[in-house]
């Protein structure tokens, strides 16, 4: 997810500007203790969701990769930035100290994370713009989307990597050579391309359901036709949920650039509400998609015989 736009980019030139009012010990507890609660639920909820992906066959379908996908760059959100995000708010609220400073000091950690982090939350929130896209494509176009090969699914996992690892340059260029009263310039555009994206197919797919509403009731009863439906409304809920995680954040750095300076406090709660998103997808999936809920049933009954055998001498 996306910090503060990776919690030094956009806004970074506003907080430095801001003088800090003296930081409550108690709030700072509260919000690091809800962001290691998020980090704990982020991994362990991604790592289930992308092994059970990797060890059963029935979760090995096409339609499949893109969120798997999506949950791999949340895995790596969560446990790689996540961790350097909380020690910033608690250095800021002076629970901890440390000779190497915070995301407001410390250049280099500034930019490490920043890096790290754009290209993370950026590829989790492309992989959502595409996996709206995919589902219009197969709903649309059914017998030409069942067509597409593996390769093609994995260039376009590749275009989200390198689509999020070209933002992510630019929102670090931004910051090195000062030029933070541009960086909404590109910021504002790129999101609302996104907005339509998302938007656009959940919409265009929602009229194509409404058409097939007034279809004859034996197709209606076709299992695989209200499989494929169940599937495409659970990743479009997924997509919108990402989307809906991530525009605060912007709405917030841009008022926060063009009208008033909000306060820090208002930042780490935006960025708790965006992680958030990245472990509410693993359990979307457990509720919603029919293999994924089946392979999970598996894998927990599996282990329950070892764990009641006791152990033979």
């Amino acid at each position: 997810m996306i910090t503060n736009i990776s919690a030094t980019n956009v806004g970074r030139a506003n907080d430095l500007s801001l003088s800090r009012d003296a930081p409550y010990k108690a709030e700072g507890i509260a919000l690091c203790s809800a962001f290691i609660l998020t980090f704990v639920f982020i991994v362990a909820g991604n790592s289930i969701t992308i092994i059970l992906f990797a060890m059963n066959r029935s979760l090995r379908k096409k339609h499949l990769f893109l969120p798997i996908n999506m949950a791999v760059a949340d895995l790596l959100l969560g446990a790689v930035t996540l961790p350097i995000y909380i020690y910033h708010v608690g250095f800021s609220f002076q629970l901890w100290t440390s000779r190497i400073g915070d995301l407001d000091t410390n250049m280099s950690l500034s930019i490490f994370r920043m890096i790290l982090d754009t290209t993370f939350s950026q590829a989790s929130l492309i992989s959502a713009a595409f996996i709206s896209c995919e589902r219009f494509h197969a709903i649309i176009w059914p017998f030409k989307h069942g067509t597409f090969s593996t390769r093609v699914y994995g260039i376009v996992i590749c275009t989200a990597w390198i689509v999020a690892l070209l933002v992510s340059a630019i929102s670090a260029g931004t910051y090195v050579l000062q030029l933070h009263e541009y960086v909404m310039y590109f910021w504002v555009p790129y999101t609302f391309i996104l907005m339509c994206i998302i938007c656009g197919c959940n919409i265009g797919i929602l009229i194509k359901f409404h058409g097939e509403g007034a279809s004859p009731p034996q197709l209606n009863r076709d299992s695989e036709t209200n499989r494929n439906k169940r599937l495409t409304k659970t990743l479009l809920f997924v997509s919108c949920l990402a989307l809906m995680a991530w525009l605060p954040l912007i709405i917030a750095n841009a008022v926060s650039f063009w009208l008033f300076h909000l306060q820090q406090t208002v930042y780490h709660l935006l960025n708790l509400f965006n992680y958030s998103n990245s472990f509410i997808n693993p359990v979307v999936y457990a509720l919603r998609i029919a293999e994924f809920r089946q392979a999970l049933t598996i894998s927990y009954f599996r282990r329950q015989p070892a764990m009641n055998n006791p152990l033979r001498h």
